[in-house]
């Protein structure tokens, strides 16, 4: 049971509980104390609507003004395309790369109970360095900071508005080991850098996604590492061309994600 100054004696059962903090301004203490709980981060029931639910929750609590950042970026894509779709606000204002303005935030993001699990079956050790490859706002990174703080963490995402709400609360919350970065990751002038532990979705076209799987695979001669992929279209993609990873974990109850290994990893 969580001891919180505004509520001492916290538990976190249900979606009125998590509702409860949300409609409080919660001092950073607590914030900070919320963040370092493994249950914060579970979500009281395991069906995807309420994951979603519990996500949208516990960024209010932590003081994400995601609603705000993304409502901006539609407006100023609305600007060139006042009808268009989701599919080509982001090209239209991201000078044709795909970020996905307008698409609905939590699919846009990995619920936290999901992150959370994903860490908990990857038994992180102290000092692993954990790099995520089209990190949105860093959820990976809250979860990886408050529950791992030996671990490093690095995001990287193409839109700067949500890089900088990202590190901002961060630095709120004390996470220096946890840092995200703008980066075009279809740059050919970007190269990986090595870390142990890569996540990888469905961030961009087939060979964007390649390119980046034939960089990991020259980390990957070097050292042990493990691939977290999240989407069926970066799966089918290593299905057909990346033989040298090897599928070690595909979600059961967690459907959504599948843990890959390499070599000797």
């Amino acid at each position: 049971m969580l001891q919180l100054e505004f509520f001492p004696r916290t538990e976190l059962k249900s979606l009125l509980d998590f509702q409860r903090l949300g409609s409080s301004q919660l001092p950073l203490s607590d914030r900070k104390r919320l963040a370092n709980s493994v249950e914060f981060y579970q979500s009281p029931k395991a069906n995807d609507i309420i994951r979603r639910q519990h996500a949208d929750l516990v960024d209010k609590i932590l003081g994400l003004r995601l609603r705000y950042i993304e409502e901006m970026l539609v407006a100023e894509a609305q600007g060139f395309e006042p009808e268009g779709p989701h599919e080509t606000w982001g090209p239209s204002i991201h000078s044709g790369i795909q970020t996905w303005v307008g698409l609905d935030l939590q699919t846009l993001q990995t619920p936290y109970s999901e992150c959370l699990r994903i860490v908990q079956l990857l038994r992180l050790r102290p000092y692993q360095h954990v790099i995520d490859l089209g990190a949105a706002y860093g959820r990976m990174g809250i979860v990886i900071g408050g529950l791992y703080p030996k671990n490093s963490f690095q995001g990287y995402e193409y839109v700067q508005a949500r890089v900088d709400e990202g590190n901002r609360i961060y630095s709120e919350l004390g996470f220096s080991r946890c840092h995200l970065d703008q980066q075009d990751l279809f740059d050919p002038a970007f190269a990986l850098p090595d870390a142990d532990i890569y996540f990888i979705y469905d961030y961009g076209q087939v060979e964007h996604i390649d390119r980046n799987l034939r960089q990991l695979e020259a980390i990957a001669c070097k050292r042990p590492v493990k691939v977290v992929v999240r989407g069926k279209f970066t799966k089918q993609i290593i299905a057909d061309r990346h033989a040298w990873l090897q599928l070690k974990y595909e979600g059961r109850l967690e459907e959504f994600f599948s843990v890959y290994t390499a070599y000797n990893a």
